[in-house]
């Protein structure tokens, strides 16, 4: 598989995060911790998310100092190997105040390593 450089890596995370945005539109917690499809869903797309922050290289997840990309990873390892012992008020909570801050951060990265011109 050739090198996607960050930019692969950097696209994959918006298209995970506009998945969970998608699965829990119009729920609110309550609703979104009774459905094991959101639920699943939700987390298998944090999963991705965890596993593309790992691949891309420190120098570039550093020019987002605010964004905590060690535990973006723990929870990508926490979902892979504990999941059945993640309470879904955390991930609600990890939806509702962490997402849009790392959408921003991850499309500001995107904008300084765009994809390479084919």
């Amino acid at each position: 598989m050739p090198d996607r450089g960050p930019a692969g890596d950097l696209t994959e995370m918006l298209e995970a995060i506009g998945r969970v945005d998608l699965y829990v539109r119009g729920m609110d917690e309550a609703a979104f911790a009774a459905s094991m499809i959101a639920y699943d869903a939700v987390l298998m797309n944090l999963l991705v998310v965890g596993e593309a922050v790992r691949r891309i290289d420190v120098a570039v997840l550093s020019q987002e100092p605010a964004i905590e990309w060690a535990k973006i990873i723990g929870l990508r390892n926490r979902i892979a190997h504990g999941y059945e012992d993640i309470e879904p008020a955390v991930i609600w909570a990890t939806i509702l105040r962490d997402l849009p801050a790392l959408r921003e951060a991850v499309s500001r990265l995107l904008a300084r390593h765009p994809p390479p011109r084919s």
